[in-house]
């Protein structure tokens, strides 16, 4: 006999379920504690006045709160949808709006919200695990609460005639939420990753669409003759609500009564109850019934859990052999950076088109597509409706000159910020006064006595430990994002090259690989390498291109320098100069006499544009103390 969650249990062992039901039983205790301190004024009130109060209410009343509970229950069901793209579950939004509706339907009605929500939802939905139910049933309380204050904080500001101290609370509520804005820009790491400031205010928004239905369904319900305009309901009914979920009890009971009460008192009380006796069986009840059906019927895994377009996570620098051949085969060896596990495929209709990672306010795609089929145009198009549903900006960041040109014909702001170096190894000599620099360091390290090995299956990972932390403490730290960070696990899966003196390892180079280029990633050298270690390991690399029939080895990329002038362009490339690269990367490169290519960055307007370039200069600089 299947249970009803029709699956096996010890997936979630790993859940602290006791741990989290011990810490909702505490608000249950303080409201005990403040219904016998207040057991005085409800000793007065008879449950016949309730009745009588509650009978008087109109057929059009119960229909008007029934209209408005379904508004506010739409807002609610497309909160969770804005979760879940936030999350990144790929969950459909369709399937999250409506496991959304039922979790939060069962979660009010039963108490236990968090525990009772997570669990529907993992019911409900085929492709989520309790663990991400549980999390995000977690984001959905906390991000109801946040939008519950500030929209509480604007309603006593705007429609309640409080004391100063009132007023001076919801002033600072107000404050701090314009804080946690700044901070969504700025993403200090201490905060963890909040969600883009589209998110927020999409919450928000949702957020005073679902409480204000709220109140105007528990105003509906008011008996004939109550003296009470909604807009002096409306602080009072917030207040009551919150201090509702805050308690934990089903349905709210207890808090909310004593709150609306206390708040109230020039009301009779017989009729403030009397509206939430009959609000919480249009409010509760009613959404309750329709969403037990649902857990009863089951799974939505016939609605297409999944998003056609969604971004999908990579898990480990060893990937699977379908994704390693789909790498093998790109036309950049730089999406190999999909292994350091800040990026992610994205997938239209289970065909991953490119790689993209979620920073602040923007979804970055790196490079050009994976694949050349697929019109740019399309890309461009594919890449926003990915985004929308994460709630970021597009943002394409180091494509090529084709997919450059496409997002302009778009209607994309389009920007040159880099400029792609490379070289074909099989043409490559050092004959030349262009290469006279190279020979004069190729000398010097040979005179040193340095010499270079091809990395083998069992890398010195030790010393090669030892030699990153050193160049990463004189430098401060490494760069991440589009530029390598030293991972054993990561390095395995590249071209490795060893700088070896007297024995000892002193530098060493990596290489992405693909079927058609190879490309530069990890340089590291110790302090007391001799001069020329890294012009040594790049022309041994090449060499070894060359004699593998490698056609295009690339060295990276460089930033653009920005120029002089005031221009909000020449600004922005200048910040990613600053922040991306230094002047003696530039020459090392260029004294290898490559060829140059111009990468840009896009994204649909100036905004947008402005915000990616903040985003990747910020991710890339993240790893630095």
């Amino acid at each position: 006999m299947p249970t009803l969650f029709g699956r096996d249990i010890a997936r979630a062992q790993h859940v602290d379920l006791s741990g989290m039901m011990l810490r909702q039983m505490i608000p249950l205790v303080i409201v005990g504690f403040a219904f016998w301190a207040m057991r005085d004024t409800f000793s007065g009130i008879g449950t016949a006045e309730i009745g009588a109060a509650a009978a008087t209410v109109s057929i059009y009343q119960w229909a008007a709160a029934a209209l408005a509970t379904g508004a506010s229950f739409w807002a609610i069901g497309r909160n969770d949808a804005v979760l879940h793209g936030v999350l990144g579950t790929g969950i459909a939004p369709k399937t999250a709006r409506t496991s959304g509706g039922v979790a939060i339907a069962i979660g009010q009605f039963t108490g236990f919200g968090v525990i009772t929500g997570a669990l529907a939802r993992w019911r409900l939905v085929h492709d989520l695990t309790l663990w991400q139910s549980l999390r995000l049933s977690a984001a959905v309380s906390l991000s109801f609460l946040a939008g519950w204050a500030i929209i509480t904080a604007l309603a006593v500001l705007f429609m309640a005639n409080t004391g100063t101290f009132s007023d001076r609370l919801a002033a600072a509520v107000l404050a701090a939420a314009a804080v946690l804005a700044v901070f969504s820009l700025w993403q200090p790491g201490v905060l963890g990753q909040l969600p883009s400031l589209r998110a927020m205010a999409a919450i928000l928004g949702l957020v005073a669409v679902d409480t204000f239905c709220a109140g105007i369904a528990f105003w509906v319900l008011l008996p004939l003759g109550t003296d009470l305009s909604l807009l002096q309901l409306l602080p009072v009914f917030l207040l009551a609500t919150g201090a509702g979920i805050i308690g934990g009890t089903p349905a709210g009971i207890g808090p909310f009564e004593i709150t609306l009460i206390t708040l109230m008192p020039h009301h009779p009380s017989e009729t403030l109850l009397a509206a939430a006796l009959a609000f919480r069986l249009v409010y509760f009840v009613m959404p309750a019934t329709i969403a037990t059906a649902y857990l009863i019927r089951g799974s939505l895994r016939h609605r297409a859990d999944l998003c056609e377009t969604a971004l999908r996570r990579v898990r480990a620098p060893y990937l699977p052999v379908q994704d390693e051949q789909r790498l093998w085969q790109a036309p950049r060896a730089e999406h190999n950076l999909v292994r350091q596990m800040e990026f992610g495929w994205i997938e239209h209709k289970g065909f991953a088109f490119g790689i993209a990672a979620p920073s602040g306010q923007s979804l970055i795609m790196l490079a050009d597509p994976l694949d050349r089929t697929p019109a740019p145009q399309r890309i461009c198009a594919l890449l926003k409706t990915c985004a929308r549903a994460h709630h970021l900006n597009p943002v394409i960041y180091k494509c090529g000159a084709r997919l450059a040109h496409a997002a302009r014909a778009s209607g994309w702001k389009v920007l040159p910020v880099a400029q792609e170096t490379w070289l074909a190894p099989a043409k490559f000599d050092l004959q030349g006064s262009s290469y006279r620099q190279l020979r004069r360091m190729l000398r010097k390290a040979s005179d040193a006595g340095l010499r270079i090995h091809n990395g083998a299956r069992d890398l010195p990972l030790d010393d090669m430990q030892r030699v990153s932390d050193a160049w990463s403490r004189d430098r401060g730290g490494e760069r991440g994002f589009s530029m390598g960070r030293f991972d054993r696990d990561y390095i395995q899966a590249q071209r490795v090259f060893l700088a070896m003196l007297n024995g000892r390892l002193v530098g060493f180079l990596t290489c992405h690989e693909t079927a058609g280029e190879w490309t530069v990633d990890l340089m590291r050298q110790a302090g007391d390498a001799p001069p020329g270690t890294m012009h040594m390991l790049l022309h041994h690399a090449i060499r070894n291109g060359a004699a593998e029939g490698c056609p295009r080895l690339s060295l990276a990329a460089l930033p653009i320098p920005g120029r002089a002038g005031h221009s909000v362009v020449e600004r922005l490339r200048g910040l990613v100069a600053d922040r991306c690269g230094g002047d003696g990367l530039g020459r090392f490169k260029r004294s290898f006499a490559p060829e140059v290519e111009t990468l840009y960055l896009a994204a649909p307007g100036w905004i947008s544009l402005g915000l990616g370039c903040w985003d990747v200069i910020r991710r890339i600089r993240r790893h630095q103390r």
